[in-house]
């Protein structure tokens, strides 16, 4: 099968007004967004309640990845309180499939700076869920900033 062929016979990625997603898909993308709003509220009981016992993370700047009271520790230090910052996922898609799921997006954080003006910073973001008793964790992750 060719590459172009299988991509033909690919679902289409899910957006933001793409009706056919589905219900699990959605649930997913509800759990990013309260893990961001959490974090930038510095609510970090609230993130690390989404996040696996097992995590493995690797942010942009690290020179290797962080577990999870390393990377607990790590949000401590880059989100100090709370935060005026408003956020926004640009998803660009989502695999769900039984007990495990993937998201790839684009989050944009825009903060007042001290002179009162906006700045917006991104980060390309891929995250893999696991389905954990009724509900999903967050196991591992990587982000890019752009």
């Amino acid at each position: 099968m060719t590459a172009k062929k299988a991509a033909a016979d690919e679902p289409p990625l899910a957006s933001h007004s793409d009706p056919a997603a589905t219900s699990g898909e959605e649930e997913i993308w509800a759990l990013e967004n309260a893990y961001f709003s959490n974090l930038y509220k510095a609510n970090y009981d609230g993130v690390l309640t989404l996040v696996h016992g097992r995590f493995l993370g690797w942010p942009d700047g690290l020179l290797q990845p962080l577990d999870y009271n390393e990377s607990a520790r790590f949000m401590r230090q880059l989100v100090t309180g709370p935060t005026p910052c408003t956020i926004t996922i640009d998803r660009k898609g989502i695999r769900v499939q039984e007990d495990i799921a993937l998201t790839q997006y684009v989050l944009h954080a825009t903060c007042s700076t001290t002179n009162g003006t906006a700045q917006t910073k991104s980060s390309d973001i891929t995250h893999t869920w696991v389905k954990e008793g009724p509900g999903w964790k967050l196991l591992g992750g990587m982000s890019r900033d752009r």
